[in-house]
C-alpha cells in the first residue's frame, strides 16, 4: 500500500518558531516530529510515499534525505495551498492505479502501533475505509465526527463556538481510489479551503462504509501551537523511556527517576534529553521534560524545567527558563526568568496569529523567537512571544 504525507503547510499559528523551518522539521525530542511519521509508516512495512511540499521544501528534503531511511519517497509540489483536500488531489499521479491509500498529514504525532491498528482494522475487509479519531475537551477545532456502531455517519468541521468534548478527525486514514475524484465535487470551505472532511461526506453520502477507530489520545498531538509542540515532547519522553530497547543515535537521554551529576555539579534530572554537544554551566540543572538540542550553552546556576531548547541557544547565568520554548540561536542574558502561572487566572492566554487564544493550561511560560537576543535580567510574562528576528 502507498501512503500519502501532508508536509506543505505554513505553520502559521507556530511563528515565530517557524520563521527559519517548517513546522514538520520542529523536534519530537530527538528527530523531528516529519520523520517520526516516517519512521512509523516504514515499520509497518510501507515504503512508497508521497510527499506534498511547498513551504521550505528544500529543507524538508534535505533533513528526510539524511535520514537514509530504506523507502522510496517521491515530493510532490503543492504550489498553491488550497487545503487538505486540495493536497490529497495533487497526489493523483502518484496513487494512479492503487484500489486504497494511506493518508496521514505531516504534523501530527503517530505511533507504529496506531498505523499498525490503521491497517489491521481495514485489512478485516468490513469496510472500505478507516480513519483515526481521537477525544478531545473541545471539538471546535478540529472536524467533529458523528458515528454509529464504529461507523462514519459525518463530519462537522471546526463547529462554532466552545464545543463539547468529542472524538474529533486525528488526521490519518486509509481511503478509496475514489476518494481523488472526489475532489471536483466539493467547494471551498468558509475559510477559503477545500477540506479532506468534506470527501469524506461524499463518500458517506454515496454509501461508502468509513470505519471510525478510537485511540487514546495520550500520544497523539496535532501540532499547530507551541504548547501542543510542549505537550508532544513531555508525552514522548515518557513514551519512548518505555521503549526498553530505545536509545537516542546521538545525545544523552534520561529515563524517569534517572538522576546524573556532572563533574561541574549540574545536575541532570529524568525524563530528559540532551542533544551533542550540549554544555552545561557549573551549579545548572536540568528537570524533568525537558529537551535541550544540539549545540546549546547553558551557564552557570539555570534552571531548566518543562521546556524545549532548540539548536545552539545561549541562555546566560542565572536564568530560570519553564514551561517555555526557545528558538534555535537564541541568546539570553544573565538571569532571565519565565514566569509560567497567570496570577489570578486559571489558564494562561498566549498570543497566536495575532488572536488573544486561552491555552487552556494553568502552566505555560514563554515563546522566544529563533535568533533573538533577551537582554539580561528580562523577566517573561505567562504566554509571552518575544519576537525579534535576529
Amino acid at each position: 500500500m502507498k501512503a500519502v504525507v501532508f508536509a506543505a503547510g505554513l505553520g502559521k499559528r507556530l511563528r515565530p518558531l517557524t520563521s527559519f523551518r517548517p513546522k514538520h522539521l520542529l523536534p519530537l525530542v530527538d528527530k523531528p516530529v516529519l520523520i517520526r511519521v516516517l519512521e512509523a509508516l516504514l515499520n509497518n512495512g510501507i515504503v512508497n510515499v508521497g510527499m506534498t511540499v511547498a513551504y521550505m521544501d528544500e529543507s524538508i528534503k534535505r533533513v528526510v534525505e539524511q535520514e537514509r531511511l530504506p523507502m522510496n519517497i517521491t515530493y510532490i509540489p503543492q504550489k498553491v495551498l488550497l487545503g487538505t483536500a486540495h493536497a490529497l488531489y495533487v497526489c493523483k499521479d502518484f496513487l494512479e492505479g492503487e484500489d486504497s491509500f494511506l493518508t496521514i498529514y505531516g504534523d501530527i504525532t503517530i505511533t507504529e502501533d496506531v498505523v499498525g491498528r490503521l491497517l489491521s482494522s481495514f485489512s478485516k475487509g468490513s469496510c472500505d475505509g478507516v480513519m483515526l479519531a481521537v477525544k478531545v475537551k473541545d471539538a471546535s477545532s478540529f472536524g467533529m465526527l458523528k458515528e454509529k456502531d464504529g461507523i462514519l455517519e459525518c463530519v462537522i468541521e471546526k463547529p462554532e463556538g466552545k464545543a463539547a468534548e468529542a472524538y474529533v478527525n486525528a488526521g490519518a486514514y486509509i481511503l478509496p481510489s475514489e476518494s481523488v475524484n472526489y475532489f471536483s465535487k466539493i467547494k471551498p470551505s468558509a475559510r477559503g479551503e477545500y477540506e479532506l472532511t468534506d470527501i469524506l461526506n461524499l463518500l458517506v453520502e454515496d454509501g461508502y462504509k468509513i470505519h471510525v477507530l478510537k485511540v487514546s489520545d495520550s500520544l497523539w498531538f496535532d501540532i499547530g501551537r507551541a504548547w501542543d509542540l510542549l505537550d508532544a515532547n513531555a508525552a514522548f519522553l515518557e513514551y519512548l523511556s518505555s521503549k526498553h530497547n530505545y536509545s537516542p543515535r546521538n545525545g544523552k537521554f534520561l529515563r524517569p527517576g534517572a538522576y546524573v551529576e556532572t563533574e561541574n555539579g549540574a545536575k541532570l534530572f529524568g525524563p530528559c534529553f540532551l542533544g551533542e554537544n550540549v554544555k552545561l554551566g557549573k551549579g545548572s540543572s536540568v528537570l524533568p521534560y525537558t529537551v535541550v538540542l544540539d549545540g546549546a550553552l547553558v551557564g552557570d546556576g539555570v534552571m531548566l524545567g518543562n521546556s524545549l531548547i532548540l539548536e545552539n541557544v545561549t541562555i546566560g547565568d542565572g536564568s530560570v527558563i519553564f514551561y517555555s520554548v526557545v528558538g534555535e540561536g537564541a541568546l539570553l542574558g544573565a538571569g532571565c526568568t519565565t514566569r509560567y502561572r497567570a496570577v489570578g487566572q486559571e489558564t494562561v492566554k498566549a498570543m497566536v496569529s495575532g488572536k488573544l487564544v486561552d491555552t487552556g493550561r494553568r502552566e505555560f511560560g514563554a515563546v522566544i523567537s529563533p535568533y533573538s537576543r533577551v537582554p539580561a535580567g528580562t523577566v517573561l510574562e505567562p504566554g509571552e512571544v518575544y519576537w525579534q528576528e535576529g
